[in-house]
C-alpha cells in the first residue's frame, strides 16, 4: 500500500532535523543570552567581560553558521533573534569604545538582522546618556544625543517596511527620549 522504505527515510530525516534544530537552538539562545549580560556588563562600566561574552556569542553564532546552516536552518527564529542581539551588542560596544559605528568585525550580517540591531543599539545609547546625565557628564550624553541622531537619519533614508518599521518607530521613540534628556540636561547646565 505504502513505500515503507521510502517513510522511514523521510523519518529520519525529519529525526535528525529536529534534533540539528534543537542544537541550533540552543547555541543560539547561548549567544542571545551572552550578547544581552555583554550588553548589561558594558552598562556596569565593566568592559572586559563585555567584551568576553561578545567573544562568546561570536563563536556560538561561527559554530551555527559551521554546522547547521547548510540543512535550511537559516531561517530558525531563535538565530535570527541571537543574531540581531550580537549585532545590537557589538555596535553599542563600538559607540563606547568611540569607533565609528559600522560593519561587524570578524562577522558578516544580514542587513535585515544588521538594521535590526541598529534600531535597538539606540535604545542602548539612550540608556547611557541617562547614566552618564545623572553623573552630570554632559559631553557624553552630548555625544550619545549626536550617535543616536546619525543612526536615526539614516535609517529615515530606507524605506523600512514590516517587522523593520516597528523596529525604526521603537528607534524614534527612543529618540524623542533623549531630546527630553538634552532638555532637561540644558536646564540642568543652567543652574
Amino acid at each position: 500500500m505504502i513505500n515503507k522504505k521510502y517513510f522511514k527515510q523521510l523519518q529520519d530525516q525529519f529525526v535528525s532535523l529536529d534534533e540539528k534544530k534543537r542544537k541550533l537552538q540552543k547555541l543560539s539562545n547561548d549567544a542571545l543570552h551572552a550578547s544581552k549580560r555583554a550588553i548589561f556588563s558594558f552598562h556596569r562600566d565593566d568592559w572586559k567581560t563585555g567584551e568576553d561574552l561578545l567573544n562568546g556569542a561570536l563563536k556560538n553564532l561561527k559554530e551555527i553558521e559551521k554546522k547547521y546552516l547548510s540543512e535550511r536552518l537559516d531561517s530558525e527564529g531563535s538565530f535570527k533573534a541571537a543574531q540581531e542581539e550580537y549585532v545590537e551588542a557589538e555596535l553599542y560596544r563600538q559607540f563606547l569604545y568611540k569607533e565609528a559605528i559600522g560593519p561587524i568585525k570578524n562577522w558578516q550580517a544580514d542587513s535585515d538582522i544588521y538594521l535590526g540591531g541598529l534600531t535597538d543599539a539606540v535604545g542602548e545609547i539612550v540608556r547611557y546618556a541617562v547614566r552618564k546625565a545623572t553623573s552630570r557628564d554632559f559631553h557624553e550624553v552630548k555625544r550619545a544625543q549626536e550617535a543616536i541622531e546619525a543612526i536615526v537619519a539614516v535609517l529615515i533614508e530606507l524605506n523600512l517596511t514590516g517587522y523593520l518599521r516597528t523596529k525604526f518607530d521603537q528607534a524614534k521613540q527612543a529618540r524623542h527620549k533623549m531630546e527630553q534628556v538634552m532638555y532637561e540636561v540644558s536646564l540642568r547646565a543652567r543652574k
